[in-house]
């Protein structure tokens, strides 16, 4: 038996190798740049996984490639890249998987926006727009100032900006003409409130709320996510509204099968999305998951890919402990040389665990998004509040060497 992931998460390859070898289950990861998986590839947890190297992007090329594989039982997508070419493979090849109009719902934020709001579950509407083919002051009649404006199919915080009068917004519009886009472009209103993620699991259309994140996010107008932590102790009541509010949303959309990440902002009139990502959390969020619950979430996948309820739905679910991740951003562009500081964490509570996500050479191109990242340092506490105060410390003593580049 045989289950193919179609690239990931950057992190995680070693926790489905875990649940993989547990199950007797063989593993091929189809990659078009393995270097981005080089930290848990480097290490004896993916010992066992079959890295395949080809050119994800061209999806006639993965269809050759898995028309050949021989027992295969099921397709792994985890990332909001390659969420629609894992559509048409699941389709192609009659393999299990997420119900398509939901995943690409998701990837539209001004479809998703306005279906929320159709529904009564926001707020606002969201106006879908082509770079130049609206004025500032044509959007500015259509949503009230402040607003954000943002890539429809936009991933890492990258292309969000926000504006709070007709000058800011004339200046957004200009960005957006320039900037490289995954899709058109979406504005909605701003919700002003702290951010937090939902991490759900969902099976024939019952979700299970597994967590939720608090999310450190850097000052605007970037929008950087600086720490994460797992779980938010919220009280019981507030815990409650947010279940109901969440299987909710997830109905509204028909997200009937999978993992959700649901970014959403806490706000003095309710709660508001921000975005949901038909997938796990990315970074060390699944992670920083298995630290805190005591189990291995990811053993999930393989349920998923086989078309089986996952056993993650009905596992008891208390918090063992707090976990939390902080993440590293240079502070200029250029080319990475790399950290230093890492043998301060001798003895440091928390037990940090630094992942590197640049290696040395790389060309840091911007630092006002998530491209910025060179590093991630997990840490744990008692509770998440001492593991995310551990994590701030562990960073806090790690300096990133970046040879500045003018081009």
């Amino acid at each position: 038996m045989i289950i193919v992931a179609l690239e990931w998460l950057t992190f995680g390859l070693d926790r489905l190798m875990e649940a993989a070898r547990q199950r007797g289950v063989a593993v091929q990861l189809l990659t078009r740049d393995r270097g981005v998986y080089r930290h848990d590839l480097g290490g004896s947890g993916t010992d066992g996984l079959d890295v395949v190297d080809l050119d994800t992007f061209d999806t006639e090329q993965v269809k050759r490639h898995l028309a050949g594989v021989p027992a295969l039982e099921g397709l792994i997508s985890t990332t909001d890249t390659w969420s629609l070419t894992a559509l048409d493979l699941w389709d192609d090849l009659d393999l299990p998987g997420q119900n398509p109009a939901a995943v690409r719902l998701t990837r539209d934020k001004a479809a998703l926006r306005n279906r929320l709001h159709g529904e009564g579950l926001s707020r606002g509407a969201g106006i879908a727009f082509e770079a130049g083919g609206i004025t500032a002051a044509e959007l500015a009649e259509r949503v009230p100032f402040p607003v954000i404006v943002k890539d429809r199919a936009g991933t890492g915080s990258r292309n969000v900006w926000p504006a709070a009068s007709h000058d800011e917004l004339e200046a957004v519009l200009a960005q957006a003409r320039e900037a490289e886009l995954r899709g058109g472009l979406t504005a909605e209103p701003f919700f002003s409130g702290p951010l937090y993620s939902v991490e759900t699991l969902s099976w024939e259309g019952e979700t299970r709320v597994l967590g939720v994140n608090s999310r450190i996010t850097s000052s605007l107008p970037e929008f950087r996510e600086v720490g994460v932590g797992f779980p938010v102790a919220f009280p019981q009541d507030r815990a409650a509204e947010i279940t109901e509010w969440i299987t909710g949303v997830l109905a509204a959309i028909s997200y009937t099968t999978g993992f959700a990440h649901t970014e959403f902002i806490v706000t003095d009139d309710g709660l508001e999305v921000v975005e949901i990502n038909p997938r796990l959390g990315g970074g060390l969020i699944g992670e920083t998951m298995c630290e805190a619950l005591g189990v291995n979430v990811y053993d999930a996948f393989l349920d998923l890919a086989l078309g089986k309820r996952p056993s993650l739905m009905d596992l008891p679910l208390t918090p063992v402990q707090g976990a939390a991740q902080v993440l590293l951003y240079a502070s200029e562009t250029g080319v990475f040389e790399g950290h230093e500081g890492l043998g301060l964490h001798t003895g440091h509570p928390g037990a940090p665990r630094f992942y590197p996500v640049r290696a040395e050479g790389d060309r840091i191109a911007d630092v006002t998004d998530q491209r910025g990242n060179t590093a991630i340092v997990l840490t744990t506490g008692e509770t998440t509040e001492i593991a995310m105060l551990n994590a701030l410390s562990a960073a806090a003593k790690i300096r990133i060497k970046v040879t500045r580049d003018d081009s």
